[in-house]
């Protein structure tokens, strides 16, 4: 268990940890696909934030990334059909974290959202254009600053 979840129930502990998932699956199947460009780069990102970040994020990230590849996996197949109530849900899901976040650490909530966001915006860019430039879709941009989630505050 996280040390920064504790005093949450199972259902907000996993939304929390599912967290960067959530976020990678509405960012990479946003445009009604989900690419192998973009689900490789949820894999290392994950794998990489389990030693590039602070305040109990490595923990959060070292949770998922032993299984990462099963577990997006695992949520893509339990996703909607249809691109619209894919994206319903998973902004669902993420809208959720907004009355998680006030009964986390403060540090811990807003160095979640802040890597939630930087996950997104690395999820977009995954995909097609010159190194990756201009290659947001549309679609990917209408969700990529994670506007469903509000900064957390003391």
């Amino acid at each position: 268990m996280l040390k920064h979840t504790e005093n949450l129930n199972d259902q907000e502990r996993e939304i929390v940890i599912n967290s960067p998932l959530y976020v990678s699956a509405l960012i990479a199947g946003a445009d009604g696909d989900f690419s192998s460009d973009e689900l490789k780069r949820t894999y290392e990102l994950v794998h990489v934030k389990t030693f590039s970040e602070k305040f109990g994020l490595k923990d959060l990230y070292a949770e998922i990334e032993p299984n990462s590849e099963e577990r997006m996996r695992s949520l893509i197949s339990q996703l909607p059909a249809g691109q619209t109530e894919r994206n319903a849900f998973l902004n669902g899901k993420l809208e959720q974290l907004n009355d998680i976040m006030p009964k986390l650490d403060y540090a811990f909530a807003h160095s979640l959202w802040r890597s939630l966001r930087e996950f997104a915006h690395y999820i977009a860019n995954a995909d097609g254009g010159f190194w990756s430039m201009g290659s947001i879709s549309a679609e990917e941009q209408a969700f990529v600053k994670l506007a469903m989630l509000t900064e957390p505050s003391k």
